[in-house]
C-alpha cells in the first residue's frame, strides 16, 4: 500500500516541478571537480630537519639500497643455498634490520602519535592540482591517470579540475577523514565549486567512507565511487597482527599476471613447487616490520572487526596505548559497525551517488583462507556476506535479505549481495585483483560513468553494466556469457553462449572444448574458427535445462595463437535461473518489476530534488490512516 502511495504522491509532485530538473538525471548538470584518494602508503611525507630544510622521510630514493644489498648479497646466498629453517630466520634478520633502518624515522609512539614532526609532500588544492603538477615535473602523483585519463572521454574534464589527495597515512581513518574534509573545503574554494567527485581505491575507500560518515551531512560530494574499498580492514593487518603469514604462491602469481596484463601462464610454474621457506622467511621479517607500524593507527583501522578485541588485548597497553585504542575503538564500534546506516543516510538524505566496485573470488595472497581480491577481503570490501573460501552457497541457498525482491547471489554462488553495506549500489568483478581495477575495461568504463556522469544510479540503471561481473583482463584469454540472460547467469530462454577474447596482444583463440557440470547440454564447436582479438564467437547448445535454480559450471579449454603457454582453460560459473526471476534481471511478475522499476527512477529523481524524505513521510501518514479505515470496516 505505501509503495504504491508513494508511486502516486511522486508523480502528483514531479509533474508540479520544472521538468528540465528531471534532464539532470543521465548527464552531470555540471561540472564537479574531482578528488582522487589513492592507496595505501601513497603519499610522500615530509619532515623538517633542525636546519629548517625538508628531507623525505617515505617515498625515499632508493638508490643508495642497492650498496646495502650487495654488502649482504653474500649471506644471503649462504642462507639461500642450505634452505632450512635456522637459515630462512638468518635472512629474515638481515631483510629485517635494513626494513628498520630505512623506516626509523616513521615510527609511532604508544599512544599512536608520530615521534617526528611529519606531514604530506602536498597539502594545499593548488599543490595537488593536477595541471599545476604536471607543470612542476610532479606527474607521478597524478594517480590513476596512467587507466583512467579523464580527458580522452569526452566528460569535459581537464587537469585543472583534478587534485590528488595526500595524508599522513600511518594516522588512523578518523584522522585521514578529517584532513580530507579540510581539504575538500579548500579544492571547493579554488575552484569556486559547490560539490566535487570523488574516486579512490583502498586505504583511500576507507577514508572515502569514514568522511562521508562523519562529514557527509554537509553535501558536498556530489559522486563518490569508492573501489576495492578497505572499508572494515585488510587481510595483511591480520597476518600482521598475528604474526602468521602462509603465501598462497599460487595466488600471488594469478595477482602477478592481472597487474601486468601478461597474457602468458607463469602461474603453472609454482603450482607443483613447495615454497614453504618463502614463508618461513616472511614470517620471521614479520616481528621486523610490527616494531615500525605496530602504533600505526591505520594498521589498527585495518584490523579487520572479527579479530579485532582479540588482538587489541594481545599488543596494546591499555594505559600507554589509551589514545591510539579510543580512536580505534570509535573507528571499529562506531564507524565500522554503522557503514550501511551512515552511507545510506548520505545517499537518501544528502544527495550523494555512492557506486562501489569490488573483487571476488580470488584467495588472500597472504593466505587467509576468505574470499577476497587478493588482499581485502570481500567482506571486509563490501558487507557482503560470502561462503567459505573454496565453497559455494549450495543450490538451496536463500539470500539473507529480501532487497525487494531482487535476486543478489552471484553466479558462482559465492557472494551474498543482500547484506552489502549497499546492496543495490555495489558492483562484484569476479577474479579482480586489488590495485589492479583500472587494468581492467569494463571496470575503467564502469568507473567513469559512475564519477563523471549521472547514469548509474545503482547497480540497475543499465544492462551494460550487472551488478555481477567476471574480469575482461588481457591475463584471463576470455569471458563468456550465454546471448539471453544477463552475464554469468542461464536459463531456457538462451541458445548459445557467445565467448569473447580478451588479448591485448592480438593473438587469435582457437576454442578447443567446452564441458558444463551441472546441466545436461552440449555445445557444437563444429563451425567455430579462430576467434580474433577483441571479437566475439557464438557457439550453439542443445540439452535440457531443469526447472530449478542451481550452479552449473562451465570450463572452456582454448589455445591462445602465439603464446609461449599455449594452452589453457577458464572455468566460470553460472547459476541457472530456469523459471525463476532474476536471470533477465526482471522481478517476478510484469506488475511488480513495473511499480519497481517506476519506484526506483523516481526515487533518484526525488532524492536529487531533495524532496525525497517529504514524500515517504507523506506516504507513511496517508498509509496509516488508509490503514485504520480499512481496518475499521
Amino acid at each position: 500500500m505505501k509503495k504504491i502511495i508513494s508511486v502516486f504522491l511522486a508523480v502528483v509532485i514531479l509533474f508540479s516541478v520544472c521538468i528540465a530538473a528531471v534532464r539532470g538525471v543521465a548527464e552531470q548538470s555540471e561540472k564537479y571537480p574531482v578528488v582522487v584518494l589513492p592507496g595505501y602508503s601513497s603519499s610522500t611525507l615530509v619532515t623538517t630537519d633542525e636546519n629548517g630544510s625538508d628531507r623525505q622521510v617515505w617515498m625515499l630514493d632508493l638508490g643508495g639500497v642497492g650498496g646495502d644489498i650487495l654488502e649482504y648479497i653474500v649471506p644471503i646466498a649462504r642462507g639461500i643455498g642450505d634452505l632450512t629453517f635456522r637459515n630462512a630466520d638468518r635472512i629474515s634478520e638481515i631483510i629485517g634490520n635494513e626494513i628498520i633502518g630505512l623506516t626509523k624515522d616513521i615510527v609511532c609512539n604508544p599512544d599512536g602519535t608520530s615521534k617526528l614532526d611529519i606531514r604530506p609532500l602536498l597539502q594545499t588544492a593548488e599543490e595537488s592540482c593536477w595541471a599545476n603538477l604536471r607543470a612542476s615535473g610532479q606527474g607521478k602523483f597524478c594517480y590513476f591517470d596512467y587507466y583512467l585519463d579523464p580527458r580522452k572521454g569526452g566528460y569535459g574534464v581537464e587537469d585543472s579540475d583534478i587534485f590528488s589527495f595526500m595524508c599522513d597515512f600511518r594516522m588512523g581513518a578518523v584522522d585521514c577523514a578529517t584532513h580530507l574534509d579540510t581539504f575538500i573545503e579548500d579544492v571547493l574554494d579554488y575552484t569556486g565549486a559547490e560539490k566535487v567527485n570523488i574516486i579512490c581505491e583502498s586505504h583511500g575507500g576507507q577514508v572515502a567512507g569514514t568522511y562521508l560518515s562523519m562529514f557527509g551531512s554537509k553535501q558536498q560530494v556530489h559522486n563518490a565511487v569508492l573501489c576495492v574499498p578497505a572499508l572494515c580492514g585488510a587481510s595483511l593487518a591480520y597476518d600482521l597482527l598475528t604474526q602468521e603469514a602462509n603465501l598462497d604462491e599460487l595466488e600471488l602469481l594469478y595477482f602477478v599476471e592481472y597487474a601486468n596484463l601478461i597474457e602468458e601462464d607463469i602461474h603453472w610454474l609454482f603450482e607443483a613447487e613447495n615454497l614453504e621457506f618463502v614463508d618461513w622467511i616472511i614470517q620471521g621479517i614479520l616481528p621486523y616490520i610490527f616494531r615500525v607500524v605496530g602504533y600505526w593507527g591505520s594498521i589498527w583501522d585495518f584490523c579487520p572487526p572479527s579479530v579485532y578485541d582479540e588482538m587489541k588485548a594481545k599488543w596494546l597497553d591499555s594505559d600507554e596505548s589509551a589514545a591510539l585504542i579510543e580512536k580505534s575503538d570509535y573507528m571499529h564500534y562506531e564507524i565500522m559497525a554503522n557503514y550501511a546506516e551512515n552511507l545510506t543516510k548520505c545517499q537518501e538524505e544528502y544527495g550523494v551517488n555512492i557506486t562501489m566496485i569490488c573483487g571476488t573470488d580470488a584467495g588472500c595472497a597472504s593466505g587467509w583462507r576468505a574470499n577476497s581480491d587478493g588482499i581485502i577481503t570481500t567482506e571486509c570490501s563490501s558487507g557482503a556476506t560470502c561462503a567459505p573460501w573454496g565453497e559455494t552457497f549450495g543450490n538451496s541457498y536463500v539470500q539473507v535479505n529480501d532487497c525487494g525482491g531482487n535476486y543478489k547471489v552471484s553466479p558462482a554462488m559465492t557472494v551474498d549481495a543482500s547484506t552489502a553495506f549497499l546492496p543495490d549500489d555495489t558492483f562484484f568483478i569476479a577474479r579482480m585483483f586489488h590495485g589492479s581495477e583500472f587494468a581492467d575495461d569494463y571496470v575503467c568504463s564502469l568507473a567513469e560513468q559512475a564519477l563523471f556522469t549521472d547514469n548509474i544510479e545503482n547497480v540497475y540503471s543499465s544492462p551494460a553494466y550487472p551488478q555481477f561481473r567476471y574480469s575482461v583482463n588481457p591475463s584471463h584469454a576470455l569471458t563468456a556469457e550465454f546471448d539471453s540472460s544477463r552475464p554469468g547467469y542461464i536459463s531456457a530462454d538462451d541458445s548459445f553462449l557467445r565467448i569473447t577474447n580478451n588479448s591485448e596482444k592480438g593473438r587469435d583463440l582457437i576454442i578447443i572444448g567446452i564441458k558444463a557440470e551441472g546441466a545436461d547440454i552440449k555445445f557444437d564447436l563444429r563451425n567455430t574458427g579462430a576467434v580474433a582479438a577483441g571479437e566475439s564467437v557464438d557457439i550453439p547448445f542443445k540439452g535440457n535445462l531443469p526447472q530449478e535454480r542451481k550452479l552449473v559450471k562451465i570450463t572452456v579449454t582454448y589455445a591462445s595463437v602465439g603464446s609461449v603457454t599455449p594452452l589453457g582453460e577458464r572455468k566460470l560459473g553460472f547459476t541457472l535461473l530456469n523459471g525463476e526471476p532474476g536471470a533477465d534481471g526482471e522481478e517476478s511478475g510484469a506488475f511488480t518489476s513495473f511499480i519497481n522499476r517506476v519506484v526506483s527512477a523516481l526515487e533518484s529523481v526525488l532524492k536529487k530534488l531533495g524532496i525525497y524524505n517529504f514524500v515517504v513521510m507523506a506516504a507513511d501518514v496517508i498509509d496509516g490512516v488508509f490503514g485504520r479505515l480499512i481496518y475499521g470496516f
